[in-house]
């Protein structure tokens, strides 16, 4: 017994120092950066690969609600395999400047997101992510109702876990894609550029 204690207390800054080095798992923006008109909802459902830090496949499902003239709430819910585990959060927007002819769309999202991250030699540890996303987007009209809406935004912020913290940025590039009323596609890049992983995600989205 007592020989298995002091095996785990030597584990402790081992499994201290894991947590601190565990890769973020930053989510796509997916539909973030598109506003949502007050009273009207959209749900999505994204797949995700990550291509760092842990390769793997995951999934989330979306829901954005229209609050205001100026903002969005969305909420996200998944899970995936990898370092990648389960998941929940949201994220609320400022769209500060509307996406209207003449002047592309830009504002902010305040972003918290709790992850579970597998990690080498331990099942899992619970991560909190919160962000700042300044973005900007501009919806380009094509032949009839074919619209593309090309998008660029940089996260970044925090990572916490085991009582440790460190900072995260990602560089994101994405566009959607409608040709069907109440129906877009989505495909995103997500560049890793400090503790962060990166990763290609897409999925649709419906307006309702």
């Amino acid at each position: 017994m007592k020989i298995q204690l002091v095996s785990r207390v030597a584990l402790a800054p081992a499994i201290m120092i894991a947590t601190f080095l565990a890769p973020s798992a930053q989510a796509g923006l997916f539909n973030t950066v598109r506003f949502t008109p007050a009273g009207q909802f959209q749900l999505g459902i994204e797949p995700e690969l990550q291509l760092s830090d842990g390769s793997g496949v995951g999934a989330n499902v979306r829901y954005n609600q229209g609050l205001s003239e100026l903002n969005n709430v969305n909420l996200l819910i998944g899970t995936g395999g990898g370092s990648r585990g389960f998941r929940f959060g949201g994220n609320f927007t400022f769209d500060f400047f509307p996406d209207i002819a003449g002047q592309p769309g830009i504002g902010l999202a305040v972003q918290g997101i709790y992850y579970r991250i597998g990690v080498a030699g331990i099942s899992s540890v619970g991560q909190l992510d919160l962000s700042a996303i300044p973005y900007i987007h501009k919806t380009i009209a094509l032949q009839g109702k074919d619209e593309i809406e090309p998008y660029f935004a940089i996260p970044f912020g925090a990572a916490f876990s085991g009582g440790q913290y460190t900072g995260t940025t990602t560089l994101v590039v994405g566009t959607m894609f409608k040709n069907v009323d109440r129906i877009r596609y989505n495909l995103e890049l997500g560049i890793g550029l400090s503790s962060s992983p990166t990763y290609v995600s897409g999925g649709v989205i419906f307006a309702l």
